[in-house]
């Protein structure tokens, strides 16, 4: 902005007095006589006007020789231009403007020319206005900038300075102020819910690992008590043999914790899937005939009703789901009670049972790891709490959702949406 105000005004300076030098050519034009050669008839006011200490000078040109000129110039000559221009003359600028006339089959010139060295200074003082304006402007807009951007990332800072404190320990406790502008309030949002799903993460995580601790406690305490009580004295054969296989099947139950715990950090870390077509009530089938043994011994009424429907999904994790919620629906039933299994064409099963059910504050954290509902009612039902947790991680890899609902001793319905 600042260069084209300059130059605008350069422009209107040099076209006035340019205009102002055409006229003057012209007034010098109407006093040409070519009668008796190229004669000038000058009043005494003009020739006053180019007397020798005057500032403005002409001269005529005819044939690119100097016929006429100013009494102003002295012994000295304008240069011949082909335009109108500034030049310096006797250390002074000039601007000196061209006017071309015909008379009597002749082509003159007229250069008229004049001392513009105060138009100059003007120009070079208002460029050097315009530079400490700018200047100014410039550094204005700094400091302003710098302020605003200071009051700007304010919120910002206090938001790295409470990330900057963020720890395992203090997490509960980080949150951030979402009582800022418009712009960072979804930052702050977003950093605070953050915050609350990595604390639960880590609560879960310690949960897990006293849960794990506490499983593996028990049976470890049994073998050590087992051991110690064989060692106090010498032993009969029998009572050897009740010794081993107490830790046998102590061994066998930590076995157990211990590959559904693989399963479960294995399905975690999936990443990819070995996905194909697969038939629900075929996986449901296979799933129920792998636990007839089971089902026989309850003497349970067991059910498959609807028609089926595919999907694509990772057959060894989905017959792991179902596994999983039969064996359940049988560990947790009634004797003589039943297990329904409804499967309807909206990709959706439900299995149904007429067990011990679920209190209504424990359904809330069935897929919990480690967590059994009710201990005191289940302690001789055998089970390690997990089979929910696994049933949830492997629906979750499928973008599938399960639902529960349970009446206590009146049976529970688990729903599977694919």
């Amino acid at each position: 902005m600042g260069i084209f105000l300059y130059f605008s005004l350069e422009n209107i300076v040099l076209e006035s007095i340019d205009n102002a030098l055409i006229a003057k050519a012209k007034a010098i034009a109407t006093l040409i006589n070519e009668d008796n050669g190229i004669n000038l008839q000058f009043s005494d006011e003009i020739m006053k006007e180019y007397s020798k200490r005057s500032d403005q000078y002409f001269q005529i040109i005819q044939n690119s020789k100097i016929v006429e000129k100013s009494e102003s110039l002295g012994s000295d000559s304008l240069p011949i231009v082909n335009s109108a221009q500034t030049i310096h003359f006797k250390n002074k600028p000039l601007r000196i403007v061209l006017y071309n006339i015909t008379i009597n089959k002749d082509h003159l010139v007229i250069e008229c020319a004049q001392d513009i060295e105060s138009k100059v200074d003007f120009l070079k003082t208002y460029l050097s206005i315009l530079i400490l304006s700018i200047a100014g402007a410039i550094l204005l807009s700094a400091l302003g900038g710098l302020f605003i951007v200071n009051i700007m990332l304010k919120p910002i800072k206090k938001i790295s300075h409470t990330i900057s404190k963020l720890s395992e320990s203090n997490l509960f406790h980080s949150h951030i102020d979402e009582n800022v502008v418009d712009e960072l309030k979804p930052l702050a949002v977003s950093f605070n819910r953050t915050f609350e799903r990595l604390d639960n993460a880590f609560t879960k995580q310690k949960q897990f690992v006293a849960d794990v601790s506490h499983e593996l406690k028990t049976p470890l305490s049994v073998i050590l008590m087992e051991t110690e009580i064989a060692l106090r004295k010498q032993r009969s054969i029998q009572e050897y043999i009740n010794t081993i296989n107490q830790i046998k099947e102590t061994s066998q139950h930590m076995k157990g914790i211990i590959e559904t715990l693989f399963k479960l950090i294995k399905i975690e870390n999936t990443q990819l899937l070995e996905k194909k077509t697969l038939d629900i009530k075929e996986i449901i089938q296979r799933s129920s005939a792998l636990l007839k043994d089971q089902i026989e011994k309850r003497n349970l009424k067991f059910n498959i009703q609807g028609s089926t429907f595919l999907i694509d999904a990772d057959e060894t994790l989905i017959m792991e789901v179902f596994l999983n919620l039969i064996d359940n629906a049988i560990k947790y039933n009634k004797e003589n009670g039943t297990i329904d299994i409804m499967i309807y064409p909206e990709k959706r099963v439900e299995i149904i049972d007429s067990g011990i059910g679920i209190p209504k504050d424990s359904l809330n954290r069935v897929f919990d790891k480690f967590y059994r509902a009710d201990p005191s009612r289940s302690k001789e039902i055998e089970g390690l709490g997990l089979g929910f947790s696994l049933v949830k991680e492997i629906l979750d890899l499928h973008n599938a959702k399960i639902e529960i609902d349970s009446t206590p001793n009146m049976g529970t319905k688990v729903s599977i949406l694919f």
